[in-house]
């Protein structure tokens, strides 16, 4: 029998992928290994500007995250993914968890 623990964390996790799925757009999403593209769901972060330290300067910088649910696939960087008419590429992973991955990802 799973313990309780287990078994909480299983609810709040479908949860999650619930509200990510009502939330979330399609994409055309074309893997690095050239495997068939297909379609999945992205969630565009609100992509501020974030502080980078260069050279003793603190300079605001754009930077573009793209999360995606762990369950339709695999995420990794290289892969491709199309929203609307524009194509970003992923480019370095930023954080995952159970339910979702984060890459940071540049338009092409």
């Amino acid at each position: 029998m799973p313990s309780l623990g287990a078994v909480f964390a299983d609810r709040v996790n479908a949860k999650i992928a619930r509200v990510f799925q009502r939330l979330a757009d399609s994409c055309l999403f074309a893997p690095v290994d050239g495997a068939t593209p297909y379609t999945r769901l992205v969630s565009l972060d609100d992509n501020g500007s974030e502080i980078a330290a260069s050279a003793n300067e603190y300079v605001p910088e754009l930077v573009m995250r793209a999360e995606f649910l762990l369950s339709e696939g695999d995420v990794n960087s290289g892969d491709i993914f199309t929203i609307g008419a524009t194509e970003c590429r992923l480019t370095q992973k930023v954080s995952t968890d159970s339910v979702c991955v984060t890459y940071v990802y540049l338009q092409m």
